[in-house]
């Protein structure tokens, strides 16, 4: 297909055809992901006189000759339901994500301050209620008039 004619031109029967002997992939532009890729090749041998003059065996034969011994082909012709999911996944992601972490990050924040805020109104309540006079050493306030020892001393 894409070699010099004399390849072609020298093996009695080939005819190469462009769809089936082609190595092919469709690609995503947005990310490369593959949408079709169908890998072909072929591998050939060099043989011949010229290779070695010497064996009697290919003493006869033309000087060079390309003989084809390997064909292989692998791949897929289109992407699986699987694929076309994740592909669709990642091309809308972009227009998505944003909104998902603006609102992911406003429901932290939200949830933060009333933490901070219930925090505060129970350390005001705290205080209220004699908490203020433990921190400050004075058991026996805190305990309503009560004799308390202090065991800290």
């Amino acid at each position: 297909m894409q070699a010099d004619p004399s390849f072609v031109d020298a093996v009695e029967g080939l005819s190469p055809n462009k769809e089936e002997h082609e190595f092919f992939i469709d690609v995503v532009p947005e990310f490369g992901f593959p949408l079709a890729m169908r890998p072909r090749f072929q591998l050939n041998v060099l043989m011949g006189s010229s290779v070695d003059p010497d064996w009697s065996v290919i003493a006869g034969m033309p000087e060079e000759i390309v003989m084809p011994f390997l064909w292989a082909q692998d791949g897929f012709d289109e992407p699986t339901e699987k694929m076309a999911a994740d592909i669709e996944f990642g091309l809308a992601a972009p227009k998505k994500l944003p909104l998902s972490g603006g609102v992911f990050c406003f429901a932290v924040g939200g949830a933060l301050l009333l933490a901070a805020l219930g925090y505060a109104a129970w350390r005001r309540r705290d205080a209220s209620r004699g908490g203020a006079a433990l921190r400050n050493g004075d058991y026996k306030a805190a305990a309503g008039g009560a004799e308390m020892t202090n065991i800290a001393t």
